[in-house]
């Protein structure tokens, strides 16, 4: 299928009507026809590599995600891109997404087209019960803007819901951590104290970012489109977690946040891992880069 081919269909897409249930968008046979253009996407670009998928269980399970690359999110691309192609497209798996997809004519269809709902807690039960995989970013804009200092960090702001979720729905919680993607962009800042004073709350983001990007240079704003530098993507999911415990479990509040703290520390300790691994990132692709060149030359 040809890149111009690919065009006109997104902008067909573009005009279509956006059914009510977003429960109801997904539509696996599109999905199919966007997989082979995420595959070169990701192997000419990121040279994404997805570890662990084993590691999901059969049947419902909530995938539990740090968040990096602000708005493009690219590792999260990658994920699913390697998800259908381990699994296919027709085994039911959704993304809960921030609810400014969903104001973009256009970027609301295609999303909505490849699996991806409102975050809302009722959304994902309703999702898990039904016997899907879903996938979720806790930390959400807080960990997807995280400053370039704290790129190597899994944020989740506070934010546990994730485990009501998991508890109330009686299925295990798959970690998944990933690295290099967060630079695709530099973020200088999470512009924190600007986003309090613009009332940002109000459209549920807690940051205002302030970061550098290709082509336009300094961006402020989360939703500002950018062309991501070629980083290595490295993802890996960890062993499930059986929270073993009863639905009533989701009303203790202090045993939620005690359990959110320890899927976010064994995150953070497989992201140090990545981290000593090396082979992300800038550098990382730059590596790939001289390596195939390198291989080139003996052949030549």
């Amino acid at each position: 299928m040809s890149f111009a081919h690919h065009l006109r269909r997104h902008a067909f897409v573009a005009l279509q009507p956006f059914p009510v249930d977003p429960l109801e968008r997904r539509e696996p046979q599109f999905i199919r026809d966007e997989l082979p253009l995420f595959e070169r996407y990701f192997e000419a670009w990121h040279k994404a590599e997805v570890m662990g998928l084993e590691h999901l269980p059969p049947g419902a399970s909530l995938v539990v995600g740090n968040h990096n690359g602000g708005t493009l999110a690219p590792d999260m691309f990658a994920l699913m891109a390697a998800y259908w192609r381990r699994f296919g497209v027709y085994r039911p798996a959704y993304g809960l997404a921030h609810d400014l997809v969903f104001t973009v004519p256009g970027v609301r269809q295609w999303m909505s087209k490849l699996g991806a709902v409102p975050a809302r807690p009722e959304f994902a039960l309703e999702l898990l019960r039904r016997g899907s995989v879903v996938l979720v970013f806790p930390g959400g804009d807080v960990d997807a803007y995280k400053s370039w200092s704290d790129r190597h960090l899994v944020k989740f702001g506070g934010r546990c819901g994730f485990i009501r979720v998991a508890l109330r729905a009686q299925v295990p919680i798959v970690p998944a951590v990933a690295i290099g993607a967060h630079e695709s962009t530099v973020v200088l800042s999470d512009g924190k104290n600007l986003a309090e004073k613009l009332g940002a709350k109000r459209v549920r983001l807690d940051v205002m970012p302030v970061s550098l990007g290709f082509p336009w240079g300094l961006i402020v704003g989360p939703v500002n489109p950018f062309v991501p530098f070629p980083t290595r993507i490295r993802i890996r999911l960890l062993p499930a977690i059986d929270l073993g415990l009863p639905p009533s479990a989701a009303d203790d509040d202090a045993l939620v946040r005690d359990l959110a703290e320890r899927v976010r520390e064994t995150m953070q300790h497989a992201l140090d891992e990545l981290v000593t691994e090396g082979g992300f990132g800038l550098l990382g692709r730059l590596d790939l880069w001289r390596e195939s060149m390198a291989t080139r030359d003996r052949r030549g």
